[in-house]
């Protein structure tokens, strides 16, 4: 693991740990409401462990908070050149994410890559919303059971809480510009 990603790690279980106890929510409660062990999540909490994207997806679920808050993003001005390590992966590394930026306190930026001839499922908070913005090639995503295929530059918006699927069919890496806009709080 580099640097760069240490902090990340370290930085995952300290906003994990601080969000958790101001909302007085136990380890054995979150365990049960995110599906993810005790164990892991103290690993996490103390930096031991570092959670793929999938994991972190189910915590922030569980504690109904947007993905960014357990991850340290500035509100300044900020660079993030392209192919920065500052990533994390799905289960299978058929999908990473960079998380860019958090905007006005309800909307989050990555910049996002599926891997050719894979597919990556998630959902997100209730009334959450998203964008995909496809940056190269050809995607086919599954909304709700509804199919479609996006060439490059199309843009789809759509209910984040509905179970989704990011498709790639072709031997190239996919780049995607996501954003995903919570409600307010």
């Amino acid at each position: 693991m580099n640097e760069q990603q240490n902090d990340l790690t370290g930085q995952v279980g300290l906003n994990l740990r601080m969000i958790r106890k101001r909302m007085k929510v136990s380890l054995d409660e979150l365990a049960n409401a995110s599906d993810v062990s005790k164990l892991t999540l103290g690993k996490i909490e103390r930096g031991e462990a570092n959670p793929t994207l999938n994991i972190l997806w189910k915590i922030s679920r569980a504690l109904n908070v947007p993905l960014t808050s357990l991850l340290t993003l500035d509100e300044e001005t900020e660079l993030f050149p392209f192919g920065e390590i500052r990533q994390l992966a799905g289960n299978n590394n058929d999908w990473h994410i960079n998380p860019l930026f958090k905007a006005f306190g309800t909307t989050e930026w990555y910049r996002a890559c599926v891997e050719p001839n894979s597919q990556y499922s998630e959902s997100h908070l209730k009334g959450s919303e998203e964008m995909i913005i496809v940056l190269n090639g050809e995607l086919d995503m599954k909304v709700d059971q509804k199919s479609y295929h996006l060439k490059q530059w199309d843009v789809i918006k759509f209910r984040g809480e509905e179970y989704h699927s990011y498709i790639n069919q072709s031997n190239e890496q996919i780049f995607l510009l996501v954003s995903l806009t919570y409600p307010s709080a």
